[in-house]
């Protein structure tokens, strides 16, 4: 089941299937394609939550990142098929994405490359969408150095969300160069040369959902409201915690996510048709 969650931070997969009849039992078919899927994986530069509950967490919540990525290396290393692609769903950077070109790189290190380094999943290619956190989640668009800050004028918020944006897709991994992050929509495509099989992998920006996506992006009401949480869930269009109350920088705003969003739509139905992808 596809959640709002999910639609924001949405990868699709096709495989084109000539034939439509099932032909074997997919438990015990042999296949020679696999991936890993991740999503909601990054982690903060500190242990700990933002919710309440985080008391009564043991040290795998606290640590979940370094647990699940320990998981990742020894399944793939465990596989009669290596994985060809870790596809991640989005929300890679917690809590506001990635604040600063100057202090991308370091962030990239503490909580990506030194997490995901086992020798059994460091070279395999990530290839990546952007999800609501990945754009500010509900703070603050625009930086003052590596911090968040208001943003002056709806220029300013624009150029933020661009800057968001292009800070992840032209990071270079010195492992492999395996974060791929290549538009708002793009399709990756592993293969299996040895067997001819071929999967397209379609990535789609959708945080232009109706729920948990542009609407507390553009609001940044953690930002203006100073982290009020409980007031947060009633603000929208025209509030003083929603862009300050301007109406016209929150209809910007909601514009550019509805431009990427629906240019990933026109792409994906154009690239379906187009796909050789075989079974």
């Amino acid at each position: 089941m596809l959640t709002p969650k999910l639609l924001a931070s949405y990868v699709g997969v096709l495989a084109v299937v000539a034939d439509t009849q099932v032909t074997s039992d997919p438990a015990s078919a042999a296949y020679s394609l696999s991936a890993f899927a991740i999503g909601d994986w990054g982690t903060t530069t500190f242990k700990g939550s933002c919710c309440s509950r985080s008391d009564t967490y043991s040290n795998y919540d606290i640590n979940a990142e370094d647990v699940v990525a320990s998981l990742m290396n020894t399944e793939a290393g465990n596989a009669a098929v290596k994985p060809k692609v870790i596809i991640g769903h989005g929300d890679n950077f917690y809590w506001t994405g990635i604040n600063s070109l100057e202090g991308r790189d370091s962030r990239f290190a503490t909580t990506f490359e030194e997490k995901f380094n086992g020798n059994n999943i460091k070279t395999i290619p990530w290839v990546n969408v952007l999800g609501n956190h990945d754009y500010g989640g509900a703070s603050y668009v625009c930086n003052q150095g590596d911090n968040n800050a208001k943003c002056e004028s709806t220029d300013a918020l624009l150029q933020g969300l661009d800057n968001k944006f292009k800070w992840q897709s032209e990071y270079t991994s010195p492992n492999d160069n395996r974060w791929n992050l290549d538009d708002h929509f793009y399709v990756h495509r592993i293969e299996d040369p040895a067997t001819g099989v071929s999967i397209d992998i379609f990535n789609v920006d959708t945080n232009d959902a109706d729920i948990h996506g542009a609407m507390q992006i553009c609001c940044q009401c953690y930002g203006y409201s100073n982290g009020d949480s409980a007031t947060c869930r009633n603000v929208g269009r025209g509030h003083q915690y929603c862009c300050g109350g301007d109406t016209a920088m929150f209809d910007s705003c909601m514009g550019k996510f509805s431009q990427w969003g629906d240019d990933s739509r026109k792409q994906i139905a154009e690239k379906v048709k187009q796909s050789t992808a075989t079974t």
